[in-house]
């Protein structure tokens, strides 16, 4: 990426909140599933939500990775979609910054950089939610630590694939 921090142009704000809808409807649907599968897991959902953290991040870099993190959180609070929503304000904010910061200083042309980037927003994120699971699902401490560990492992890998994918894919097709 070795970019500026921060991109304030009309196209980065406006796409930011576009794109942080449809963050807000593929975080909706995966969140369900994942109520179905396990809800104190998050797999589906954590990865979705890494993947569109770090897309975001590089189409538009911040305050547009905040503002879309914040529309998404907003929504959930709103909809009552998850219990840990509140938390999601935090996760999504700190998240998205951790990623920048990795990001800007590596070209983001490796799988590796894809990764690095996608472990500091994972660990930062999922440590929001752990403190959610802890507080108001009243999971023991060591099983929200487990529960997170194992969300932010998969999302991780799975976010980094996909993110180093998509963001080659718009950069050959020059839409960046």
């Amino acid at each position: 990426m070795k970019e500026k921090l921060l991109r304030t142009d009309t196209k980065a704000l406006v796409g930011s909140v576009i794109i942080g809808i449809v963050f807000v409807i593929m975080e909706q649907v995966t969140g369900r599933i994942d109520g179905i599968l396990d809800p104190t897991l998050l797999l589906l959902n954590g990865t979705c939500w890494a993947f569109f953290t770090g897309l975001i991040v590089l189409m538009y870099q911040q305050p547009a990775g905040i503002i879309a993190g914040l529309v998404e959180a907003i929504i959930a609070m709103a909809t009552a979609y998850s219990p840990l929503a509140f938390f999601f304000l935090f996760a999504n904010t700190i998240g998205s910054v951790a990623y920048s910061l990795i990001a800007r200083n590596l070209s983001m042309e490796k799988l590796s950089h894809h990764l690095l980037a996608q472990i500091a927003c994972n660990v930062t994120g999922n440590l929001c939610v752990t403190i959610g699971l802890i507080y108001v699902v009243h999971l023991d401490w060591k099983i929200a630590l487990l529960s997170s560990a194992l969300t932010a492992l998969v999302g991780t890998i799975v976010a980094g694939i996909l993110t180093k994918r998509v963001y080659g894919s718009l950069k050959k097709s020059a839409l960046l």
